[in-house]
């Protein structure tokens, strides 16, 4: 693992601003007023961005089920610019809430370096089966922040390539359990016919190759955009673009594909598309998103001779505010919710961190509904998600990470529209982002 062992609060500079002090108004608490060995009446205000029907409702129904001395209510809020928001300003202000989601390790740890987490590391030691999810576990499998734990992550969020079963059929080609970015890009290559690209983009190099902390050289005093395998992946994706097997960034950009790329990928534009698993939420979707074949699963593909880190990452950290008056019953919901995603959160696309005492099948079974032999090659989804090595990165260095994000994005658009050279990029990605970094570390 490069980089420094553990996150440092100096390592979070340039994106840790505090939350916003704004005060909302706010529900009442269940009756108790206090906390006695978890016993007292309780009522456990939790914020989340999945929707309430997804998952959330079922796990705490369920959970009061097994606790009823506890009311538990669920608030979701979107997650993105403005839904954080909102929960910040609320977690800062008089807004009752205990128990908390952050969908990424920046977010959490805004929030971890403004005091509105609750240190967990000692409770997270105490339970064996968390043993994973402690500071000291190699390799690590949660977020650090000076050597202590502020969130329980809860889900692992792997990205896969999704391809169009029926076209990989009519094409003759099979596949194994994993591929090399070769095979990938000779497969590609096949399934490209007109009107339909072989694959959205191009597969990524930097991160498989690189693993956590691939931004950062130096233990993230400076960048490692001047590491060979920036320039080819870039290179790489020009030549997918050129040969019209990888969609043209133009179409992408004014279609806001980033986004929504599930669109063209269900709409049959496209063969194969590196997503994570939230393309489920459409796919089951078939009156919103109508079609006629099955998704075949497989890992994403790997450089040769690389360690084949996967592009995900692990996901749904819980963290617990150090306002709530019932932070004991809280942590039992924390535990009760990591221990149970398998039961009640796959739903939407959610894959849990920990199985419980879910099978492989039965989680998978949840994971892809009720039309799950049609809609979906289960056995290919059954081999990628369970018994393929998917290694999720825990980065370590997050130093001017939202300010690297926005300068290495906007270059590499440039790059693939064909206004700038990959040499440029290259130039212009060290230049700026060693900038940030050093504007960051003041």
């Amino acid at each position: 693992m490069t980089g420094s062992r553990t996150i440092t609060r100096r390592s979070l500079l340039g994106i840790a601003a505090a939350a916003g002090a704004a005060s909302l108004a706010g529900c009442n608490l269940g009756a108790g007023g206090g906390q006695s060995g978890g016993k007292a009446s309780a009522t456990l205000n939790v914020w989340g961005g999945v929707p309430n029907e997804s998952g959330p409702d079922d796990m705490c129904k369920a959970f009061m089920a097994e606790h009823p001395g506890v009311t538990v209510t669920y608030t979701r809020y979107v997650n993105d610019d403005q839904g954080n928001l909102k929960l910040d300003t609320s977690l800062s202000g008089g807004v009752p809430i205990d128990l908390y989601f952050s969908y990424g390790p920046v977010p959490m740890f805004k929030r971890s370096a403004a005091g509105l987490a609750l240190d967990l590391t000692d409770k997270i030691k105490a339970e064996k089966d968390f043993a994973a999810l402690t500071p000291d576990a190699d390799p690590l499998s949660n977020y650090v922040l000076d050597g202590k734990l502020y969130g329980l992550p809860a889900a692992r969020a792997p990205q896969q390539v999704y391809i169009n079963k029926s076209m990989l059929d009519a094409a003759g080609i099979t596949l194994g359990k994993t591929w090399t970015v070769d095979e990938f890009n000779e497969v590609a290559r096949k399934l490209t016919k007109p009107g339909v690209f072989g694959t959205l983009t191009a597969p990524p190099l930097a991160r498989p190759t690189l693993g956590p902390n691939y931004l950062y050289a130096d233990g993230g005093k400076r960048s490692n955009f001047g590491n060979k395998v920036f320039a080819e992946e870039l290179e790489l994706a020009l030549r997918l673009q050129k040969a019209k097997i990888a969609m043209d960034r133009q179409t992408i950009i004014a279609e806001k594909l980033q986004t929504f790329s599930q669109n063209p990928f269900i709409a049959g534009r496209v063969a194969m598309l590196i997503q994570s698993g939230q393309i489920i939420r459409s796919i089951n979707d078939t009156k919103g998103y109508p079609h006629k074949f099955a998704t075949y699963c497989m890992p994403v593909p790997v450089p040769a001779g690389s360690e084949g880190w996967n592009t995900g990452q692990i996901g749904d950290q819980i963290s617990i505010s150090p306002k709530s008056k019932f932070q004991d019953q809280a942590w039992e919901l924390a535990k009760f919710w990591a221990r149970n995603a398998g039961k009640y959160m796959t739903r939407g696309g959610r894959l849990p961190l920990l199985a419980g005492d879910s099978t492989p099948d039965q989680i998978l079974e949840r994971l892809l509904g009720p039309q799950r032999e049609t809609l979906y090659d289960v056995a290919s989804w059954k081999s990628t998600l369970f018994e393929t090595d998917l290694k999720l990165p825990v980065d370590t260095i997050f130093t001017a990470g939202t300010e690297i994000s926005t300068i290495t994005g906007k270059l590499t658009d440039e790059t693939l529209l064909g206004d700038r050279t990959v040499p440029s990029w290259v130039t212009e990605a060290t230049r700026q982002s060693d900038a940030a970094i050093a504007k960051a570390g003041k």
